[in-house]
């Protein structure tokens, strides 16, 4: 079975991407004609560039050469304003090649690169709004306002390449990104990642790819947006080491290598399949002439119509060949067993949402008398879940029970409204305020409120950034969190609605390389997974307060990129934090050859001990436990980094103080870090 389905998920990650590339090829036939007809135009997107004076060949025929430019930009409020940010081309924190350590501060994870984890630093915690089984993975899989659209005046590709030894646990990554203007208006390209970790530990490998296609397009009335995207992972579960002892007292045991060491699986998946399709297009109601303070005529459009359409589509199968192996250990695996079968397990979840939205949106440019704009939309969405139900015995003929297993499936349909006033532009103020109210299905009540304002002005001649953030909301209870069933875990009852409420403040200088920020919330009746790996709801409230702080020190060459973060939670088993988290790049830079630039130094990080959620395969969840702290432990990476113009290499030694300290590295219960690896990887940009 398990085969079949792999086969199946590989021949239609292959038909997407030929699809892909298919259209690529023809998009960039399509462009490299326009190229030699007409040239390429000035993009209405990049704000400035263009051609540089023409050359004429010994034909006499003449030819443009086109200085590199890329601009990128993310879609944010509901895909309603581009938020421009800049093309990765950074050689500070290169060397970190774990997305979940460059996004977040502080994680607890399986020690894998594309392994499930999570955030434990309070601001950068996210859960997904309808399928609890996707939040494990989520820091992998960009969400709809991290997606990047590109505006080229020459195609722009990047290829990267990562590799971890020992070579027989090797942990291997490769990235591909090529975008490309069709004309000044219309710009398509698409991304393939590959990641593969062997894992130094039995059964621990993860695979995982990714393709995306995108296109976007910029007219005069008309712009729209399209994504589409495919992400398939295939993860073996190994439940953790039998025993943490293992890896703390090595000389009490004879284990030579870590993956000798015994674990709790050695035949248990978690694959799981993505697919997103996201299609944004807006109009404008007609075009207004102003002028400038300087006498310059420019357009704007008083108002704009926009439809969003997402569809989302995720399958996830856990799987154990053989369950006879666990007789003797079942009860301590799985305390609530319902057992749908008995001889393998194969949990299917299903879930699909189909995103429906309409929007007006008035634009500020063209309120001249308070400056800033509104936006009013109505939005539907479905939603179909599908998972396993109790099997039922009945006698046949020969009075022989006979099992019958079942599938559950239940559909939803969501409708909501919501508005926001917006000041997106202005050299001192920016703010945004908005609403949103849930009128039908189960969410039918819910609502939430948010909003956030940016002031700028100078402190002593340095630009300053004073900021603030609030955001609340109730919401219902989701289906799975309410009930749900499976050959190990099953539950039916019924939650109340919770209450959260989060805030954050601070002050940023861009110049100084510097950020502060306070932030906290009040979470009431917070629903989590408890120490049985069951949905609970605390019965209360959990507070969180917390500050933090990032500052890039630089003196004669030598550098130190500090982020670090105390928390403070009331309730360390709903809401477990780790109190003091830090991450400093520590390097000496220089430049070489006036072209070679070479950082040499190390990283650090740390957080204190605490009750990190213990993870469970079954279910892909993260649940709390009180059996065990994990942390007060440092891990220590030497690197060097290179970037020769267009390429950035980096070579580090990870972890390399396992040679020689405590072992009591661990991420979670069960799931020790990785020992030393060395790590290698470039990455190299392409503008023709």
């Amino acid at each position: 079975m398990y085969h079949t389905i792999h086969r199946i998920h590989i021949f239609s990650a292959c038909c997407t991407i030929l699809k892909g590339v298919v259209l690529l090829l023809f998009f960039a036939l399509g462009s490299y004609a326009m190229a030699q007809n007409t040239g390429f135009a000035k993009s209405s997107r990049t704000g400035g560039g263009g051609a540089s004076p023409r050359n004429t060949d010994e034909k006499g025929a003449k030819k443009v050469s086109i200085k590199p430019h890329v601009k990128a930009w993310r879609m944010i409020d509901d895909m309603s304003h581009a938020d421009t940010i800049a093309v990765d081309t950074l050689l500070n924190l290169h060397q970190i090649n774990n997305p979940i350590w460059k996004n977040n501060l502080m994680n607890v994870t399986l020690g894998v690169l594309g392994s499930p984890s999570v955030s434990t630093f309070f601001p950068q915690i996210r859960r997904h709004d309808g399928y609890i089984f996707y939040n494990s993975t989520m820091d992998y899989i960009p969400q709809t306002e991290q997606m990047i659209f590109y505006n080229t005046l020459t195609p722009y590709t990047n290829v990267t390449y990562q590799m971890g030894y020992p070579k027989l646990r090797s942990e291997e990554y490769v990235h591909a990104l090529f975008t490309q203007n069709v004309n000044s208006r219309v710009n398509i390209g698409f991304q393939y990642s590959l990641s593969t970790s062997i894992g130094r530990f039995d059964s621990q490998r993860t695979d995982n790819s990714r393709f995306r296609l995108w296109s976007s397009f910029d007219g005069d009335y008309y712009r729209g947006y399209l994504n589409l995207q495919y992400n398939h992972s295939d993860i073996s579960e190994n439940g953790g080491i039998l025993n943490d002892s293992y890896v703390m007292y090595p000389d009490s045991f004879q284990y030579d290598k870590a993956e000798d060491i015994p674990v709790q699986y050695t035949d248990s998946k978690n694959i799981r399949s993505v697919y997103e399709l996201l299609y944004s297009h807006s109009l404008d109601l007609g075009h207004v002439t102003r002028t400038t303070p300087d006498s310059l005529e420019y357009e704007v459009a008083p108002a704009e119509i926009r439809h969003t359409i997402a569809v989302h589509r995720s399958h996830s199968h856990f799987f154990i060949s053989n369950l006879s192996t666990y007789d003797q250990i079942k009860d301590q695996l799985f305390p609530n067993d319902p057992m749908i079968d008995n001889v393998s397990t194969h949990d299917g979840r299903k879930y699909m949402e189909i995103k429906n939205r309409f929007e007006l949106k008035m634009n500020e440019e063209f309120n001249s008398l308070l400056r800033f704009g509104l936006r009013a939309y109505f939005g539907v969405d479905v939603r179909q879940y599908r998972w396993d139900a109790p099997t039922t015995y009945e006698l046949d003929s020969l009075q022989r029970y006979v099992a019958t297993y079942h599938r559950s499936k239940e559909n939803e349909v969501v409708t909501y409204l919501g508005g926001q006033l917006f000041k997106n532009q202005g050299d001192h103020l920016q703010w945004r305020a908005g609403a949103r109210l849930y009128m039908t299905g189960y969410k039918a009540g819910d609502f939430e409120v948010n909003g956030d304002v940016s002031v700028k002005f100078n402190i002593a001649s340095q630009p300053t950034n004073l900021y603030g953030k609030l955001w609340f909301s109730t919401t219902s209870p989701e289906l799975f969190q309410e009930r749900y069933t499976s050959n190990h875990y099953s539950w039916n009852h019924v939650l109340e609605t919770s209450n959260q409420l989060k805030y954050e403040g601070g002050i940023s200088m861009p110049n100084l390389r510097m950020r502060l920020y306070a932030f906290g919330g009040t979470l009431t009746r917070w629903v989590y997974f408890n120490e049985e790996a069951l949905p609970s709801q605390k019965d209360g409230v959990v507070q969180v307060v917390g500050l933090y702080g990032e500052k890039h020190f630089s003196v004669i060459g030598f550098n130190s990129i500090v982020r670090l973060a105390w928390q403070q939670t009331s309730d360390m088993e709903v809401m477990p934090l780790p109190n003091f988290s830090l991450q400093a790049s520590n390097f000496y830079e220089a430049f070489l050859f006036n072209v070679l630039r070479l950082q040499v130094g190390f990283d650090v990080r740390y957080n204190t001990s605490y009750f990190a959620p213990k993870y469970v395969p079954a279910i892909m969840q993260f649940c709390a436990q009180t059996e065990r702290e994990v942390g007060n432990y440092g891990y220590f990476d030497p690197f060097v980094n290179l970037h020769l113009k267009k390429i950035r290499i980096y070579v580090k030694y990870e972890h390399v103080n396992y040679l020689w300290g405590s072992h009591d590295a661990f991420h979670t219960i069960g799931y020790p870090a990785s020992p030393n690896a060395i790590k290698f990887g470039l990455s190299w940009n392409f503008y023709d």
